[in-house]
């Protein structure tokens, strides 16, 4: 399983929020780019980068920062947040990010997958499945649809999507540990790479999922606030290695 740390840029910070809620953010730091190369430094061996501003504006905000720390770093790091075009998945790309998220229009525009994957390759995209009670949500999940998490993957399965990222915002940020049930559910749907975001509170979460061969897992708050330490990750990803 990869252990992902994750920086989510506000208003040029790296922040975290509860339950997505924009306005109820904590401040970890003021440049993202000196956060990334940090973890780097500690050994984090993925990153996983979100442009909240982004993700509710629907157009990419903090696109040169992002671009800033894909030139910097020497690891794979994957990027969403507002990338609701071809151009935009392409500028990432060319840019060195390694693989590029993709949330609302996957949606509401189903069909647009179709032509990332055939133009980029099924690698170079993931699905971000934000799920309140069980629906998807979009708009930086501002809006819930009627559309349950499990059939939207796999609709997007049927377009060659393997990789995955699950988030259940209720718990995003709240240190409450994931929807273990929710993520396994998912797991069984197929030969899928489920990415498992939201919730994380320490070391028992991630060899939880490690133990149901879960593909890899987002760690934000708990990371930031010392409830799971780099050196934790770097010796569960020892253990796997």
């Amino acid at each position: 399983m990869i252990i992902l740390p994750a920086i989510d840029i506000q208003q040029g910070q790296c922040v975290r929020l509860r339950q997505g809620i924009k306005e109820d953010s904590t401040v970890y730091g003021d440049s993202p780019l000196a956060m990334a190369q940090s973890l780097v430094e500690q050994g984090a061996q993925y990153l996983h980068v979100v442009d909240l501003d982004g993700a509710f504006a629907g157009d990419r905000q903090s696109s040169k920062v992002i671009k800033e720390i894909a030139k910097a770093i020497d690891i794979p790091m994957e990027v969403g947040g507002g990338i609701r075009s071809t151009e935009a998945v392409a500028d990432y790309l060319a840019a060195g990010v390694t693989r590029v998220i993709i949330g609302s229009r996957a949606l509401e525009e189903p069909a647009w997958i179709d032509e990332l994957v055939s133009k980029f390759g099924s690698e170079a995209i993931a699905i971000s499945v934000d799920a309140k009670d069980g629906k998807v949500a979009t708009r930086g999940w501002v809006e819930t649809s009627e559309i349950s998490a499990l059939d939207f993957i796999k609709t997007m399965m049927d377009k060659g999507i393997r990789t995955f990222i699950y988030t259940d915002i209720s718990r995003d940020g709240m240190l409450t540990g994931p929807n273990f049930e929710a993520l396994y559910k998912a797991q069984e749907l197929g030969d899928i790479q489920l990415i498992a975001s939201g919730g994380m509170s320490c070391v028992a979460d991630l060899e939880a999922l490690a133990a149901k061969n879960i593909y890899g897992a987002i760690t934000g708050k708990a990371l930031y606030e010392g409830k799971i330490t780099m050196a934790d990750i770097r010796r569960l990803q020892e253990q796997q290695a």
